[in-house]
């Protein structure tokens, strides 16, 4: 074979890996930019933190058959997961975060707590109805408390539950339309891990802050490592409970991706 029909057969293999693949990377790659460039410190470390562990957390979930996508460039997994992830996780915390910003002075406010425990409720009969809930109640409630143990205040709580609870919903169109397919999904399973990658991401933030303050760093990638460091070196204030939660979720994700438990 010529270098010249290996190069269009190399590249003809490309487009039919990435033919479905390319619009919505451009859409999505465009709205992270668009992001990034009107963030501050803690917006661009969602969009950076949340990009790279969840397309790590793909490729892995993919590697070891929690799930499979109907297609994928790199590793079985589509290329848009890369901006997808940080751009939907950041609008859905943003989504929140702004609304209770600007209306939490109103008198109907506190009726969102209802809402709270209405949608959760219906959220644990969708799951039991038409998910997987019931192949394994008892682990999934477990790590879903864990996940919540992360945060110290009702109003961190509630920021929790509705960043997880609006990025479950983009999940779930991707389930029913069938782009790809999970052996246990848990519509309670999948909330309590975006609670711990909310914890990951706003606790990165709160170190990188500090740390710019101190020492006037960018944005670049290795200052995000450091402040991943900072996790473990005294930079961050712990609470027992929150020590506690976060070491009984690594054990978990450990053991499920070594497949000693179900995931």
């Amino acid at each position: 074979m010529s270098v010249h029909a290996f190069h269009n057969t190399w590249y003809s293999c490309i487009y039919i890996l990435t033919k479905d693949e390319i619009t919505p990377t451009i859409i999505l790659s465009v709205l992270w930019i668009i992001f990034w460039k009107n963030s501050k410190t803690e917006g661009k470390t969602f969009l950076v933190i949340a990009s790279l562990f969840g397309f790590i957390h793909e490729l892995l979930g993919v590697q070891y058959g929690y799930f499979t996508y109907l297609g994928g460039a790199i590793g079985n997994v589509p290329i848009w997961i890369l901006p997808g992830y940080g751009t939907i996780f950041w609008s859905s915390y943003n989504l929140w975060n702004i609304f209770e910003k600007q209306y939490s002075g109103f008198k109907w406010f506190h009726f969102t707590n209802h809402f709270i425990i209405l949608s959760f409720v219906l959220l644990i009969l969708a799951d039991y109805s038409y998910f997987d809930l019931t192949k394994d109640p008892l682990n999934t409630s477990i790590k879903f408390i864990l996940a919540f143990m992360l945060f110290t205040n009702f109003n961190l709580l509630r920021l929790a539950y509705f960043t997880g609870f609006f990025t479950v919903l983009n999940e779930i169109a991707g389930e029913t339309l069938g782009t790809w397919s999970h052996p246990d999904f848990s519509l309670l399973s999948l909330m309590a891990g975006y609670v711990f990658l909310l914890w990951i991401c706003r606790s990165i933030a709160e170190v990188k802050e500090a740390k710019k303050e101190e020492s006037h760093e960018n944005n670049s990638l290795v200052s995000y490592i450091s402040a991943f460091k900072g996790l473990v070196n005294g930079q961050k204030e712990w609470t027992k409970r929150e020590a506690t939660a976060v070491f009984l979720l690594i054990l978990y994700y450990t053991l499920a991706l070594l497949g000693l438990i179900r995931a």
